[in-house]
């Protein structure tokens, strides 16, 4: 089973809310990283993937619970983690030799030794002969082997990556997750364990000998799956494509109920105090064209005939059910009467239908009663983002704005001025600022 270098216990982090009080990211979370795995964590956008790996290495402090290393407490910043990050974080005023040595000052090595090391992880990354060049001089795949290297260079025992891959183009992260497995299974690496947070599962399942499924609001531990597959991995494989299928499955079901009860129709009063998926509409329609060509499907059928990651998928799909124009029984999406009702009328049509739907979601409704209260009809962006904050503390409020600004402008349920940040009735023509 390996030797627990780290372990998590019941670990709950909670950060000051927009609108006062404490909003918990992640609750009573216990993990333990073994020597030689590799682990990575799965999840939705804003389960806490990425707190979690900021606790692990120190750079944040658990409300609850303790983190242990080698079984002695740990305080403060784990001297022997590393991080590797999503968007490179180099600094563009140092060359690449300068940016990998950047580290190794405080680890008591003398000038040669410095020199030595910071060589020895550039060869190791492929970045040899461009140790002078600067981090404007190099493409993006060039700007994370950097990154590598840096972390590589003070010698960790757990490699941490937060969503190294997904800033590259598919083919360069592919040759990078293909290195980085390579320096893994070197004997001679000094990183015993791989510590990553992805929303690939393809690439959990390429990289990680162990699979972390996280859920949302707040960010809890749902399943903890092995990946027995040797290295290297065929990704062609019935075994690889099982182990994926297996994920989609656990992950669907986690947000889709088997038995689902459509919701019904709010009487006036006791609309519920919900928000909306941060997608655009014309995801949600395109999503009704893919199933009035390809009829229902399983999700996990539909990610191929869609460019989106499951996550993403997963809030469009939210979204559609949210405007009753799919339902999900056991993960499955189909299209309803209503959904097929939208997409055979024209466009006056839908903004009609739309118009309706819209007044029946909180987000919509708070908005027009505000209007409707407001003198001069109108109401400032920051009273709207405030209501959105106190309720809804785990959304970026200027996010969900835009959304809600996109989603009524089709509907032609209000307006919105982008240069006087101001809502208005759609009969009211706004004054010049």
């Amino acid at each position: 089973m390996g030797t627990p270098l780290l372990e998590i216990r019941n670990v709950s982090l909670s950060f000051p809310g927009a609108a006062g009080g404490m909003v918990e990211i992640l609750h009573d979370i216990s993990l333990e990283i073994k020597e030689h795995e590799v682990v990575a964590i799965l999840g939705p956008s804003g389960c806490g993937k990425s707190t979690l790996l900021r606790a692990i290495i120190g750079l944040e402090q658990p409300t609850k619970g303790q983190i242990f290393y080698r079984g002695q407490p740990q305080i403060g910043l784990n001297p022997s983690t590393a991080l590797v990050f999503q968007n490179f974080a180099l600094f563009p005023w140092l060359t690449v030799q300068e940016n990998v040595s950047v580290g190794l000052s405080c680890l008591g090595l003398d000038e040669a030794g410095r020199s030595e090391r910071v060589e020895q992880v550039i060869a190791a990354v492929g970045l040899a002969g461009s140790e002078e060049a600067y981090p404007k001089e190099l493409s993006g795949g060039m700007k994370q082997r950097v990154g590598l290297a840096r972390a590589l260079a003070v010698q960790p025992e757990i490699l941490c990556m937060d969503e190294p891959f997904s800033a590259l183009d598919v083919l360069t992260s592919e040759t990078l997750r293909n290195e980085v497995i390579e320096i893994y299974t070197r004997k001679t690496s000094p990183v015993n364990s791989i510590l990553m947070v992805t929303h690939s599962i393809d690439e959990g399942v390429f990289m990680a000998t162990r699979l972390v499924v996280m859920g949302a609001h707040p960010g809890i531990i749902r399943a903890v799956l092995d990946n027995p597959l040797p290295y290297p991995r065929d990704e062609h494989h019935p075994d690889f494509i099982a182990l994926i299928q297996k994920l989609h499955t656990l992950i669907t079901q986690v947000e889709f109920p088997v038995e689902r009860v459509p919701p019904a129709v709010p009487s006036v009063g006791l609309m519920p105090v919900q928000s909306i998926p941060i997608v655009s509409l014309s995801s949600a329609i395109g999503l009704l064209e893919i199933l009035e060509n390809e009829g229902d499907l399983e999700l996990f059928e539909l990610t191929n005939h869609v460019d989106l990651e499951l996550s993403q998928l997963l809030l469009v799909v939210k979204a559609a059910e949210l405007l009753r124009w799919v339902s999900t029984p056991g993960g499955r999406v189909e299209m309803t009467s209503a959904g097929r009702q939208f997409l055979s009328s024209d466009i006056n049509t839908r903004k009609r239908q739309l118009n309706v739907l819209l007044r029946r979601l909180y987000v919509f409704d708070v908005i027009i009663r505000m209007l409707n209260q407001s003198p001069s009809k109108e109401v400032q962006e920051g009273v709207v983002s405030s209501q959105f904050a106190l309720h809804f503390p785990h959304e970026r409020p200027l996010r969900l704005l835009r959304t809600v600004v996109a989603w009524a402008r089709y509907a032609e349920l209000f307006q919105y001025s982008a240069t006087r940040k101001v809502f208005y009735k759609l009969q009211q023509i706004p004054s010049p600022p």
